[in-house]
């Protein structure tokens, strides 16, 4: 399952080492920030959101069509809430009549997932991902890193080991450098590289952002509280945009309520897994949002919206109630006229289709049995 897990992460990670590349480059060597990751961080978060903005503006629009079915949904919710197999049946049915499908904003949220894990991927390996070391050159360094850390009576994090020959290349550069003259590749080839890894800075001050912050009193500590505190604000935000609006969106109102309480609880443990760097980046996440969301409550008129799905809902309800004279045949073979609603004929047009192929069932059995 790690396997996987880490197989699929570097796929993401690929193209995310470019963004990352390209903002540390931009801040770094050409704007010359200070903290010049920490900003790379905020850049790349903002053109993530840029490049998803459009799942972000449908995600939106289906909010606004959500609020119209609401009042379906909790009409049967409440109706068959001891019967939860009818309940989800009702659903479905629902959702099939009305062409309303509830998962088409979940999209951008997902897409969420293989980012953050694609980015932690980057911050493990920057050498590999961000200023793409040769593969044989960084084996080369890795086996120098390991050799050096054993030798000074430490133990190897393979998990960290990129990040090992960061610290070793900035605190013993002469080590790696000697080996240009002792492997295969030439100095030229080594010191090139060896240029790249010293002129990447992966902190801020004292603090390794590639680090995973611990529940203990530090200023590392300062990064998953800014994180959890981020995700707060914005599902408050998103919570007060619908409060008061009208009954109707009690519902997503207490949906909301519980969503902020899993949200904050998942993403908090998060930011205690996985390296400093994630919460940065989720932290600069929540405010970009909150940003994207005013934005979007300007384009997009979502009582507009709401307002014209609760009129497709309405004239649906009314077609639904409208008769229709048919020719309803009995079991005696006798015709005649009857008024049906339209779902009473879509049940009478299925029994009808049933009782053919039981007809076509029993003539093809009936010839099989002549042939015999």
């Amino acid at each position: 399952m790690a396997g996987i897990f880490s197989y699929i992460s570097s796929i993401f990670a690929y193209p995310l080492g470019y963004i990352m590349q390209w903002c540390y480059l931009l801040v770094n060597d050409v704007m010359k920030l200070p903290v010049a990751y920490v900003f790379a961080l905020f850049l790349f978060t903002f053109v993530t959101k840029l490049l998803l903005f459009p799942l972000s503006l449908k995600q939106q629009r289906s909010s606004a069509v959500m609020q119209a079915y609401q009042p379906l949904m909790n009409e049967i919710n409440q109706k068959y809430a001891d019967n939860p197999k009818k309940r989800q049946e009702e659903l479905t049915k629902m959702q099939q009549e009305y062409g309303y499908n509830p998962s088409a904003g979940c999209l951008p949220l997902l897409i969420q997932f293989p980012i953050i894990f694609g980015l932690v991927e980057v911050v493990y390996k920057p050498l590999t991902y961000m200023i793409r070391v040769p593969k044989e050159i960084l084996e080369l360094f890795s086996d120098k890193a390991r050799e050096l850390t054993l030798a000074a009576g430490g133990t190897v994090n393979e998990r960290y080991i990129e990040t090992t020959i960061i610290e070793k290349v900035k605190t013993v550069v002469q080590e790696f450098l000697s080996l240009g003259s002792s492997s295969s590749y030439s100095s030229t080839e080594v010191a090139e590289q060896i240029s790249k890894i010293e002129g990447l800075d992966l902190s801020i001050g004292s603090l390794n952002l590639w680090e995973t912050p611990k529940l203990e009193w530090s200023l590392m500590l300062l990064i998953p509280v800014f994180s959890i505190l981020s995700v707060i604000v914005s599902s408050l935000i998103s919570q007060w945009a619908i409060r008061g609006q009208s009954d109707r969106n009690k519902g997503m109102q207490t949906t909301n309520i519980v969503m902020i309480a899993v949200s904050t609880v998942m993403f908090g443990t998060m930011s205690f897994s996985f390296p400093a760097a994630f919460g940065l980046y989720w932290g600069f996440s929540n405010i970009v949002t909150i940003i994207q969301s005013a934005i979007l409550r300007k384009v997009v008129n979502a009582d507009t919206i709401r307002k014209e799905a609760e009129d497709k809902i309405e004239e649906k309800k009314k077609a639904q109630k409208a008769t229709k004279v048919v020719k309803v045949t009995d079991k005696a073979g006798q015709t005649q006229e009857k008024e049906m609603a339209a779902d009473e004929l879509a049940r009478y047009r299925l029994q009808k289709a049933r009782e053919m192929d039981d007809k076509r069932y029993d003539m093809m059995a009936s010839s099989d049995d002549d042939e015999d």
